[in-house]
């Protein structure tokens, strides 16, 4: 058994060594006691920082899988969900064309930006919209952010959150539905009432 001090061992981890002391007294690292001073064992140390390296690249996300949330409040599109992030990570992924990775409620997720509308002009248009506007640094986010609308044709790596949209038209229809029903029965009683 090789074993190393808590200085080397610490330059190794790239932690301080308080750390590597810490490891040592809670059994993190195989090490032995002795005049004071901690001997650690080289293959559990090395085990450890492999341990640490793996959690590292978990916690580091990638382009399109910043911390994004959703957002129906604050959209200028009516009915419509937007994404809520940084400027550049949401732009990037809009011209590519790739999914972006949501966080919050629907973490896991993966939805692709742009919102389809129709502009009526000498024919009729079809027009692909992603950034619904600029947040700047509020809200006490870091760096700029921005809202990019979500594209509802492509939802298929993102279920939970179609599932919700789906109950919200249905919801949303059968309202329309029972004020038309509503406004028949109204006319109905007003054209078949009684004259007097």
């Amino acid at each position: 058994m090789t074993t190393v001090n808590t200085a080397t061992a610490a330059a190794e981890a790239r932690v301080t060594a308080a750390t590597v002391r810490t490891w040592c007294r809670r059994g993190a690292v195989a090490a032995t006691k002795a005049a004071g001073r901690w001997a650690i064992d080289t293959a559990s140390l090395a085990r450890r920082i492999a341990i640490g390296a793996r959690r590292h690249t978990r916690k580091a996300p990638s382009m399109t899988e910043a911390p994004l949330t959703l957002t129906s409040k604050t959209t200028s599109v009516t009915g419509h969900i937007g994404v809520i992030g940084p400027a550049d990570v949401l732009e990037a992924a809009f011209r590519a064309g790739t999914a972006v990775t949501l966080s919050g409620k629907f973490a896991g997720e993966r939805v692709h930006l742009g919102h389809t509308r129709q502009i009526y002009d000498d024919g009729i248009i079809l027009q692909t919209i992603g950034l619904d506007r600029t947040l700047g640094n509020s809200c006490g986010r870091t760096g700029v952010h921005a809202i990019y609308l979500v594209n509802f044709e492509r939802l298929d790596e993102a279920p939970r959150l179609a599932a919700l949209i789906a109950r919200v038209e249905a919801r949303r229809t059968a309202r329309a539905w029972a004020a038309e029903q509503r406004a028949a029965d109204e006319e109905n009683r007003y054209l078949n009432a009684p004259e007097a």
